[in-house]
């Protein structure tokens, strides 16, 4: 159910690409190939329209695991003493290590949180 309330944003940006697609397939089929300006415009309609609804999917998708994972972040820092307790290990300590050993720059938030 989650995936089907994205469909009329998907549809929209699909409406969106198809149009620019289409104005720009009209307008540039002359000068760029040999086309016809219907034929260039149809082209990269449908182009705009497949691209621009599978793109707006993948981004809603995308920002729901993003959210998914702030969530995640919250509750773990708010329960960080009682996890540490449990595991040994601080959530919020290692997370910020993980960072840095990939190379982000986080080490003023270290510092913050401690």
């Amino acid at each position: 159910m989650a995936y089907a309330s994205g469909v009329r944003l998907s549809s929209l940006a699909g409406l969106v690409g198809a149009a620019v697609g289409g104005y720009i397939g009209y307008t540039q089929a002359g000068h760029v190939s040999e086309l016809e300006p219907i034929a260039g415009a149809l082209i990269l309609g449908v182009t705009g329209l497949v691209v621009g609804s599978a793109g707006a999917y993948l981004l809603k998708s995308l920002m729901q695991f993003l959210i998914y994972l702030i969530m995640f972040g919250v509750l773990a820092y708010v329960f960080q003493h009682q996890i540490e307790q449990l595991t040994g290990i601080n959530p919020v300590n290692a997370t910020i290590s993980l960072l840095e050993d990939i190379g982000l720059p986080v080490k003023s938030m270290r510092k913050s949180l401690e």
